[in-house]
């Protein structure tokens, strides 16, 4: 019986090892005057309904122990997602769809308010989300937006370019 449990243990954790061992993900972009990047493991694309969730955070930010430097997070959540198809959002369908954008620069490692939080700029004619290839549950594209924080400050972000998988079981 022993010897059955192991095998039951060992072939589970080849599943969830092939699950997240799956294409690497990447997601960069030039925010302002930050070139913020994001690796793997701080990438989460979660596909539900006609809606996704793509947040990252600065690479290195998964680690442990945590970086004693500043992190960043982008996330952008919208509708109008379909599996396995592109997608095109413009100024147009940023202007009146419930697509969210958000950017926390220089929050701290272990918890803490960020030094500046920017939220989308429904205004901007420059807010763009592509999709632009979709194989099985890897996604790949770019993205531009124009945000702005309570105070009135505006950020770019531009050169916007992602891979990413869907990883739910």
């Amino acid at each position: 019986m022993p010897s059955r449990f192991c095998f039951l243990f060992v072939a589970a954790a080849l599943v969830a090892a092939s699950v997240q061992a799956g294409t690497p993900q990447s997601l960069t972009a030039q925010v302002g005057d930050i070139a913020f990047e994001s690796g793997d493991e701080e990438i989460h694309f979660v596909p539900i309904g006609d809606t996704f969730s793509l947040s990252a955070s600065t690479r290195g930010a998964a680690a442990w122990p945590p970086p004693k430097t500043r992190i960043d997070r982008l996330a952008i959540t919208c509708d109008g997602f379909v599996e396995g198809r592109p997608l095109v959002r413009d100024h147009r369908d940023f202007e009146r769809s419930t697509c969210s954008v958000t950017f926390e620069r220089g929050t701290q490692p272990m918890g803490g308010a960020a030094e500046a939080e920017f939220t989308l700029d429904k205004d901007a004619a420059d807010n763009r989300f592509e999709i632009e290839a979709a194989a099985g549950k890897v996604y790949k594209g770019r993205f531009a937006f124009r945000l702005k924080a309570a105070d009135g400050s505006t950020v770019s972000v531009t050169a916007g370019r992602f891979t990413v998988e869907d990883r739910q079981l």
